[in-house]
C-alpha cells in the first residue's frame, strides 16, 4: 500500500469553525477526523458549551468530545479588528463552518457574500434552528427544543403516548452529519467547476430527513389502527444482571427464537402461529419471553440467540461499551488528554482516519499565536492584536 493510500482523506484541508455548541462543532470534528486541519475560533468569554453539564478546568463533555484535535483562536468577531482579521483567514481556507442565528454572521461582516469576495472558492456552511427565513428564523433553538418541534418526541413517545426525549443530542447531531455530508458534496463540486457554494440547513429539517419512514408512515396509515411494534416477540427484557433486547423477524427466526429459549409451547400454540397472529398477540407473546428471561443472565441469553441465528443483544452501558471486545479490535475509540483531567474515550469518526496518538481540546485562545503565524500574520502583528484585546493568548 502506497504513502497515499493511507494518507487521510481530507489532509490539506482548512477548516475555520466559527460554531458553538454541537451542531458546528461536531461538523468540523467529522472533518478533523478525516484529516482536515480545523481552527476553534471562540469569543473571548468561550463556547457557552463550555459552561453546560459538569465542568472541569474549564471543559464540559461536549466540548473535550466535539473539539478535541483542533488548534484553539480566541477572537474578539465583534471588533472592526477582529472581522479583518477572520476574513484575512477565510481567504486561505476551504471551508467555514458557523451555527450562529440567522442573520448574526452577516452583522459581523464574516457571512457568506462577505467572505466569498475574498475568496471565491469558499465553501460556507451556515447551520441555524430553524432556517435562514420564515416565521421562526429567528428564534433561539437548542436540541431539546428540536427533538420537540422537529417530531423526534413524538416518534419516541412510550406506550401511553407520552411524548419522550431521546437521551442523547439527537438534533445536533444529526444535524452535523447532514452539514459535513453536503461540504464534502461542494468540495466535490468545486473540484469541477472551481467555484465555492453556501450551504443552508437547519436544525428543524435535519430532524424531519432523519424521520422519513416515520412521516410517512403516519401519514400513509392515518385513521388507521397503527401497530405498535412491528414484529412480534420483540423489545427489551429484564434479565437477572441487566436487560437484553431480541426480535423475531418472521417465523423461520420465531421457531429458532423458541428452541433457543426451550419455549417449544410457543409453536403449538395457535396465537403465535404466524407473523399477523403473534403481532395481534404481542403483549400475550411478549409476557412468556420475559418470564422466561427474567432469572437468566445477560451473557448467556446472548449468546444463546447468537448461536441460534436470532437478533439480539446484551444492553451495554457505556462503560462496558468502551470495553467491548468489537469496539476493541476495530480501535473504535481514542483518547482525549487534557492536562488536570483523566485519560477519556473519544469514538472516532467512521470512515475517518485513526489517530497515532491521543488528542487534547484547547483551552480558549490556547494556540491563537501559532494559527495567526500559521495564516501569515507577523510577530508584530500578533502582537499588536493581543495588546488590543482583540486577540487573546492563552497562559
Amino acid at each position: 500500500m502506497t504513502a497515499a493510500a493511507d494518507e487521510p482523506l481530507l489532509s490539506g484541508l482548512r477548516v475555520l469553525d466559527l460554531g458553538q455548541g454541537i451542531a458546528g462543532p461536531y461538523c468540523a470534528a467529522i472533518l478533523q477526523q478525516q484529516g482536515a486541519e480545523v481552527v476553534k475560533v471562540e469569543p473571548p468569554h468561550g463556547d457557552w458549551a463550555r459552561k453546560t453539564g459538569l465542568t472541569r478546568e474549564g471543559f464540559s463533555a461536549v466540548v473535550l468530545a466535539y473539539n478535541a484535535g483542533k488548534s484553539g483562536l480566541c477572537i474578539d468577531a465583534g471588533t472592526a479588528a477582529g472581522q479583518a482579521v477572520l476574513t484575512r483567514m477565510a481567504a486561505q481556507v476551504d471551508v467555514v463552518i458557523q451555527n450562529f442565528r440567522a442573520g448574526v454572521a452577516d452583522r459581523l461582516n464574516i457571512g457568506y457574500e462577505a467572505l466569498r469576495a475574498v475568496n471565491p472558492r469558499l465553501i460556507y456552511a451556515s447551520i441555524s434552528g430553524f432556517g435562514p427565513d420564515g416565521p421562526l428564523a429567528a428564534l433561539p433553538a437548542t436540541d431539546t427544543v428540536m427533538q420537540a418541534a422537529g417530531g423526534l418526541m413524538w416518534g419516541n413517545r412510550d406506550a401511553a403516548n407520552q411524548p419522550r426525549r431521546i437521551g442523547v443530542y439527537l438534533a445536533d447531531l444529526a444535524t452535523a452529519m447532514y452539514a459535513a455530508q453536503a461540504i464534502g458534496a461542494a468540495l466535490y463540486r468545486r473540484s469541477i467547476t472551481g467555484q465555492g457554494r453556501h450551504i443552508e440547513l437547519s436544525l428543524f429539517e435535519a430532524c424531519c430527513a432523519l424521520q422519513s419512514s416515520n412521516i410517512v408512515d403516519a401519514v400513509w396509515s392515518a385513521g388507521a389502527p397503527v401497530p405498535r411494534t412491528s414484529t412480534a416477540p420483540s423489545g427489551t427484557f429484564k434479565v437477572a444482571d441487566g436487560y437484553i433486547t431480541l426480535a423475531a423477524l418472521d417465523d423461520a427466526m420465531f421457531s429458532r427464537l423458541c428452541t433457543a429459549l426451550d419455549l417449544q409451547q410457543c409453536l403449538a400454540d395457535p396465537r403465535f402461529a404466524t407473523h399477523p397472529s403473534r403481532l395481534a398477540n404481542a403483549d400475550a407473546i411478549n409476557q412468556v419471553v420475559a418470564a422466561r428471561l427474567a432469572g437468566e443472565r445477560m451473557e448467556d441469553c446472548a449468546r444463546r440467540l447468537r448461536d441460534a441465528d436470532v437478533l439480539g443483544a446484551q444492553v451495554l452501558d457505556y462503560e462496558a461499551l468502551c470495553a467491548h471486545p468489537q469496539a476493541r479490535h476495530a480501535g473504535l475509540f481514542g483518547e482525549i488528554h487534557n492536562a488536570g483531567l483523566p485519560p477519556l474515550p473519544r469514538p472516532r469518526t467512521p470512515g475517518g482516519h485513526a489517530p497515532a496518538t491521543p488528542e487534547t481540546a484547547p483551552r480558549v485562545g490556547e494556540h491563537s499565536a501559532q494559527v495567526l503565524a500559521r495564516f501569515g500574520f507577523s510577530e508584530a502583528e500578533v502582537a499588536g492584536l493581543i495588546a488590543a484585546g482583540v486577540v487573546r493568548q492563552a497562559t
